[in-house]
Formats: structure tokens, sequence, C-alpha cells
């Protein structure tokens, strides 16, 4: 991302202030640049104009997440789901709140109903072996682990990425570069 996506992306929304995509991207911009703070802002002006924006509410998940409110993302998250129940990664991010909270056993749902749509999803598989070790089922936590890995997942740090669609799946954010709109949109 670059300043003068920003700057495009403002440009865009003068014109269209009532557009919820508009905002969303311009939300995803902010994000990617480093502002969660412009972001968010954006993020929640978009879901005044569509309250079932699933991509402001993974991105306003994300936040949360970053700032280790992990009630405030398990909602957010619970609301992308709502939003767009066929998306995984809203599911992979509730898991990972609750998670958060110190809930292994309610974080297992979210695992399996985000593999049982993305049955590739290396991430929920990465993380529904941390919820087993933690419950005792170092069994399962083994093959869940070696499952994830084989699907290409490597644990690290993750990246928070912002999300703009609801059709990409990657832990905690989705996938999704910002659309510069033509000066014809």
């Amino acid at each position: 991302m670059n300043r003068d996506l920003v700057v495009a992306l403002r440009r865009a929304l003068e014109s269209r202030p009532s557009d919820a995509e508009a905002h969303l991207r311009l939300g995803t911009a902010l994000l990617a640049e480093g502002d969660p703070a412009a972001a968010e802002g954006e993020l929640r002006a978009a879901l005044e104009l569509d309250p079932r924006c699933a991509g402001a509410w993974v991105n306003l998940g994300g936040i949360a997440f970053s700032r280790a409110d992990y009630a405030a993302a398990l909602d957010a998250n619970r609301r992308a789901a709502e939003a767009d129940p066929g998306l995984a990664l809203a599911h992979v991010n509730q898991g990972l709140a609750q998670l958060g909270l110190g809930e292994a056993e309610a974080a297992l749902p979210a695992f399996e109903r985000a593999i049982e749509l993305d049955p590739r999803a290396g991430a929920a598989y990465h993380h529904l072996a941390i919820a087993l070790r933690a419950l005792g089922r170092s069994q399962e936590a083994k093959v869940c682990a070696a499952y994830a890995e084989e699907l290409g997942f490597r644990p690290g740090r993750p990246r928070a990425r912002p999300r703009e669609r609801a059709d990409v799946a990657v832990p905690l954010t989705v996938q999704g570069e910002p659309h510069v709109p033509a000066e014809s949109e």
C-alpha cells in the first residue's frame, strides 16, 4: 500500500459518501497503511451504511484482536459470520478470540466449522491443535498440527491483513487489495 492509494480512495469517497464499499476500501487501505484508528472510523461508516458488510466486521475484529480485546473481536467475527455464513475466516477468528479469552472448549466448534467450510484452511487446523492440546487431547492435537503443516501453514507472528471481501480466508484477517476506482466509477 502507499499513501497515493489512500489519497485516491479518499477522493473517490468524496463523490460517493453513501457507498459502504467505498468506506470499506478506504478502511482497508488505512489499515494496511498502519492507521487502525482512521481505519476503524471508515469501517464503522461502512457498517452504518451496510450492517451486513462482512469485510468491515472482520477488519474491526482484527483491530480489536490486535488490542487484545478478545470479547470485541469475538463479537465482530460473529457478526461477520452472520453476514456471510460461508466465510471460514470469520469462524477461525472466532476461535482465536475464544482462545484469547481462555475458552479452549468453546473454540473447538469455531475451528471445526472453518475446516468444514474450507478443508484446506491450515490455520484452522493449527489453532484447533492448540485448543485440543489445551484440553489435554494430545493425540488429536498432533494429527491436526501435522495436517496444518502438510497444508503449508507455518505458525509465526501473524501479519494483520485487512479484509476487503468475504471470499478469501487467511488467519486473523482476509487478504485483499483495496480497489482503486476509475474516475468514471
